[in-house]
């Protein structure tokens, strides 16, 4: 095509990303923020064999589901895709995406399937992107399909502390980059504060040093480290130690440790792996981090929480040993996906709760299936992954009893899913 073509299209359904889906002389169109029962003015570009993207000209009649989106920048801004849906029609289709990802490994929802949603103003936790060009910092998230940032003085998905420190976060890479360097800012809402990591391509001009730590402590953040390529980040200004509770456990936070983005998701899947590990006396929280669920469960269990990361599991020995939990909680760093923990290793253990990564545990799951565990509770952020896992395990004589989806990420294609399977 040498020229792109305008076309008018009727969407007709809505994708796994959020697109609209129309079509034109037979081929697919996707077209971001259009919604099925829109018409609508599209600009045609080649995506693909028998395929286009289509970028969204004008709504010429609005479809029954579409709102006002409530943000100023949404559709220049990537960080949300389905504020123009309501949240009904925004639920039910997240909810049928999950089924339709189940569906292609021949896995029905259960007839206890649960949706939890979340509320604006939730998460603590982001990653900000930041570029400086002619001494101007840009701060904000990247655009949709982009490299270019969309500047951000507000968001409506970002706690208040959050919200309140951006000018702050900008000050910060204004005083750390150098003209035409880039990094991403992680910044996480903790109990000490706000703990951000930096991270970019290039390390830290050492005349930027100072710069940095002033900036630092005048924002009075808990802690500010840097990272650069593959390197170990360097904590640059150490105000105080960030901390998260788990259950009544004060934890040390890693450099870059996982934490769950919002307080209210976190107590949805505690919630839902507490249920799901019913009676449970002794317990492996397989990819358990820093205790996110380790510490809720030895409330009532034994608990030998499994990590790859040396320093997720030193955090939660630390913590264990403060708190005077050795009795009730283990930590062992072992790689997971490598190296599962083998059926004579779960053989203790009355129930096994795993939240690997995006790739998901099929290694680990076929050693759960060839095990004596006859509960497990899967918690995961990817339903491709989770579906794969399942099969194993439902083909191994497991049936999936209930199923939570919870929208942690709002306005977003994402979803996250605590399944829990039994067998006799």
């Amino acid at each position: 095509m040498s020229e792109p073509l305008t076309v008018e299209l009727a969407i007709e359904a809505l994708g796994a990303q959020g697109d609209g889906i129309g079509h034109h002389h037979g081929a697919t169109v996707f077209v971001p923020y259009a919604l099925p029962g829109d018409r609508v003015r599209v600009r045609l570009q080649e995506k693909g064999k028998n395929a286009f993207a289509g970028r969204l000209i004008e709504v010429l009649q609005p479809a029954p589901g579409r709102v006002v989106p409530p943000c100023p920048v949404f559709t220049q801004c990537g960080g949300c895709a389905m504020q123009h849906l309501s949240l009904a029609d925004y639920a039910a289709w997240k909810k049928a995406q999950v089924a339709a990802t189940l569906a292609t490994r021949g896995i029905p929802l259960p007839e206890k399937t649960e949706c939890v949603g979340t509320e604006p103003g939730a998460r603590r936790r982001a990653v900000f992107a930041a570029h400086k060009e002619k001494d101007q910092v840009t701060l904000g998230f990247h655009a949709v399909m982009s490299h270019e940032i969309v500047p951000l003085d507000d968001c409506l998905l970002l706690t208040a502390a959050l919200r309140a420190g951006l000018p702050s976060l900008h000050a910060l890479a204004a005083a750390a980059l150098h003209n035409k360097q880039s990094a991403d800012l992680q910044v996480t809402e903790t109990l000490s504060g706000l703990d951000i990591l930096m991270q970019s391509g290039d390390a830290l001009p050492e005349a930027r040093r100072q710069p940095l730590i002033a900036a630092a402590r005048a924002a009075d953040f808990a802690r500010v480290s840097w990272a650069h390529g593959k390197r170990q980040p360097e904590p640059i200004v150490m105000a105080r130690v960030p901390q998260v509770r788990f259950a009544d456990v004060v934890v040390d936070l890693p450099i870059g440790g996982f934490l769950q983005p919002s307080l209210s998701g976190e107590a949805a899947l505690v919630a839902a792996v507490n249920k799901g590990v019913g009676k449970a006396k002794r317990v492996a929280d397989l990819f358990g981090g820093c205790g996110t669920f380790s510490f809720p469960l030895a409330q009532q269990a034994r608990v030998l929480s499994v990590d790859s990361a040396r320093p997720a599991t030193a955090a939660l020995v630390a913590a264990v040993n403060r708190a005077q939990l050795s009795g009730r909680v283990e930590g062992l760093t072992r790689d997971l996906e490598q190296s599962p923990l083998p059926p004579q290793d779960l053989k203790p253990f009355d129930a096994v709760v795993f939240d690997p990564p995006r790739a998901g545990a099929e290694m680990q799951s076929k050693m759960i299936a060839k095990s004596i565990v006859k509960r497990a509770v899967a918690v995961s952020c990817n339903p491709a992954s989770f579906a794969r896992d399942a099969r194993i395990l439902i083909d191994a004589g497991f049936a999936m009893t209930s199923l939570v989806i919870l929208d942690q990420f709002l306005w977003s294609h994402h979803a996250e899913l605590v399944a829990v399977f039994t067998r006799k």
